[in-house]
């Protein structure tokens, strides 16, 4: 990926069809993880100092910008935290919210044009959800509202296209 300016980065959602929607006043996200935890398991009397297991947590998404109530993916948005369905990571799930996308660019023409989204293989997407997390809102008497939201990525990691 080439470097890319963030003047033509969005996040992307179809809300309850085929149509991606643009998540208004979003200024910011990012992606972590995997994440590999350790987890200590010693008992009382182990004669080893210390024993872990290993598991690996999947990816965990943030984004934040300024509230505008008016936006229907960010109302998707929070309906789908407070009702606790996934978003889906295709279109055939008719009437869920789906296909999130993540755009560092959105102008084919200039560097870093691409988003971060779930693979597919072939024609089929590969198992994966995301579940909303977190919702914060803000408000100052000198300030616009602002809002940040949490997501976990479950199954597959999203990943790195350069085709829509």
């Amino acid at each position: 990926m080439a470097v890319a300016a963030g003047r033509n980065g969005k996040i992307t959602i179809h809300t309850s069809d085929a149509t991606a929607e643009v998540v208004a006043e979003m200024g910011s996200w990012s992606i972590t993880g995997p994440t590999r935890n350790m987890i200590e398991v010693s008992a009382f009397g182990d004669t080893i100092p210390r024993q872990e297991i290993t598991t690996l947590t999947g990816q965990t998404i943030t984004f934040e910008g300024y509230y505008d109530g008016t936006s229907t993916a960010m109302l998707s948005l929070v309906a789908t935290l407070s009702a606790g369905t996934p978003i889906y990571p295709s279109t055939e799930f008719a009437g869920y919210p789906s296909h999130l996308s993540l755009w560092a660019q959105d102008d084919i023409t200039l560097p870093g044009y691409g988003h971060w989204a779930f693979s597919t293989n072939g024609t089929t997407v590969l198992d994966g959800l995301i579940y909303m997390t977190n919702m914060e809102l803000g408000q100052s008497k000198d300030g616009v509202g602002t809002i940040s939201f949490t997501a976990a990525v479950e199954g597959a990691d999203l990943k790195w296209f350069t085709t829509t």
